[in-house]
């Protein structure tokens, strides 16, 4: 048999049929992929309604991580928006008493002036920019119910636009929480600037320290806590990112839970929290401990 394979098939011949069936297969598996990936969109897909009107998400919206994401455009046009424009590198929303902001690739977005934090973030998709609809309405002060028969968001409106951050945030906390993020943490993901925001927080919940953002900075009862507040890291301007995690922080979002303490991880083993508290998380260069 091999002798008249090889007489029929000569060694070109044959590398060209390999090469045929090679292509046969991977087009094949690109076809079942794609197959399978539409299949997914399309059983991911949800419908959405504004007081009851079914709103034209042109087929985009879907569910991704347990969150519905919807167009923006299309969405705040139907809650009521007098403006959306996108700018090249973000979208301005303007509604009646209020203005948002929201740019691709980030985990949160501006409304009034606060930071609205969006767990999975936001995102370009089949060139439309993305958002979770909960965080979205929230600013709008619309009501978000998830019918998981019909695969549905009906979202009802009539509540007050998110409070603006001029009356939300405490001047004072904001100035020095975004200046302790940026010296302790200036390096660090989103999610690690959030983290020592946390502990400065959770320390003025605590019994054990100070009541104030400023006095558990500033705090020395028991030798000094934050190096930064008294070798002169806090006076420069901290940038916009740090300043967004202070807000984040004050907003409520933790990434740290219930850390009291954290310590550079290239030390932490040796340290005293390292070895007296229980440890909660590392997140980039910090461990975080309670």
């Amino acid at each position: 048999m091999r002798y008249f394979f090889a007489e029929k098939f000569p060694k070109k011949e044959m590398l060209g049929l390999k090469k045929t069936i090679l292509t046969l297969i991977a087009a094949a598996v690109l076809f079942t992929a794609a197959s399978a990936g539409a299949m997914c969109e399309a059983q991911s897909a949800v419908t959405v309604y504004v007081d009851g009107e079914l709103v034209d998400t042109a087929g985009l919206s879907y569910i991704e991580n347990g969150a519905t994401y919807v167009p923006v455009r299309e969405m705040c046009r139907a809650l009521g928006a007098t403006r959306t424009e996108w700018t090249g590198s973000e979208s301005v929303i303007e509604a009646e008493g209020l203005g948002i902001r929201i740019a691709p690739g980030e985990l949160y977005f501006t409304a009034n002036g606060r930071c609205v934090y969006t767990e999975h973030g936001c995102l370009l998709r089949s060139g439309r920019l993305m958002a979770h609809v909960r965080p979205l309405c929230a600013a709008y002060g619309a009501d978000v119910e998830w019918n998981g028969a019909e695969k549905a968001v009906y979202i009802k409106t009539g509540g007050d636009p998110i409070q603006p951050g001029d009356e939300f945030y405490d001047d004072n906390d904001l100035y020095w929480l975004s200046r302790i993020i940026q010296a302790e943490a200036g390096g660090e993901s989103l999610e690690g600037k959030i983290a020592v925001g946390n502990v400065v927080l959770n320390r003025v919940e605590s019994p054990l320290f100070p009541n104030s953002v400023y006095d558990v900075i500033f705090d020395k009862k028991y030798g000094v806590q934050f190096t930064p507040a008294y070798s002169g890291g806090l006076k420069r301007e901290p940038p916009d990112e740090a300043v967004a995690a202070a807000k984040l922080a004050l907003e409520g979002v933790n990434t740290a839970q219930g850390s009291l303490y954290f310590v550079a991880a290239r030390a932490a083993s040796s340290s005293w929290a390292g070895r007296n508290r229980e440890f909660v998380s590392q997140i980039g260069n910090h461990c975080f401990y309670a």
